[in-house]
């Protein structure tokens, strides 16, 4: 078996972090996408508020993997 080298690992968590990322990314399409389906009816309140806290968590997420990448 080959040895796995300092710069071998990181560059594989790099590329791992920025699958993550694309992931994240088309997360937050689709949400942006439901929340313009949702629209303002009244019986998707709730869905709406969830959404919006979804949106929120995601870009948070995104924030933390970019910085994780720029670390690397």
């Amino acid at each position: 078996m080959a040895k796995t080298t300092a710069t071998h690992v990181k560059k594989l968590t790099k590329k791992l972090l920025e699958f993550q990322g694309h992931g994240l990314k088309q997360y937050g399409k689709y949400l942006d996408d439901q929340l313009k389906k949702a629209g303002d009816k009244k019986s998707k309140q709730a869905y709406v508020k969830y959404l919006n806290a979804q949106v929120i968590q995601n870009d948070k997420r995104v924030k933390k993997l970019k910085d994780k990448i720029k670390g690397l």
